[in-house]
């Protein structure tokens, strides 16, 4: 699960990245990180629960909307804009990893000890 815990650190970065970028003036740009950001923890802390434990797949869309966005708002992208590409694109990395990642095979963990 330590890949749905980096997520939700990336979500906490990009929920305060357009103060650090200083772009919390533009109402789009500040609700559009947050509410993405909180998307991003509603999904990855689903993926704890056993019935929506493939809900971290949803980040994908997010990660992708992300990329697409900071790509074409504006050419060429200033700093918050590839912040949000490179942010996208760490997510895309980041949502393939399986929750048991860690963990040793499934056949593994049911041979008698």
């Amino acid at each position: 699960m330590w890949g749905r815990v980096v997520e939700i650190m990336t979500a906490v970065w990009l929920s305060i990245s357009p103060f650090v970028f200083g772009v919390q003036s533009d109402p789009v740009q500040l609700w559009g990180d947050l509410g993405v950001a909180l998307a991003i923890c509603v999904f990855s802390g689903l993926s704890y629960w056993g019935p929506t434990r493939h809900a971290h797949w949803l980040v994908l869309l997010l990660a992708a909307g992300l990329v697409v966005w900071g790509r074409f708002a504006v050419t060429p992208p200033p700093p918050p804009h590839q912040n949000h590409i490179v942010v996208g694109l760490f997510l895309l990395m980041m949502a393939v990893i399986p929750n048991e990642a860690s963990q040793p095979p499934r056949a593994w963990r049911q041979l008698p000890t």
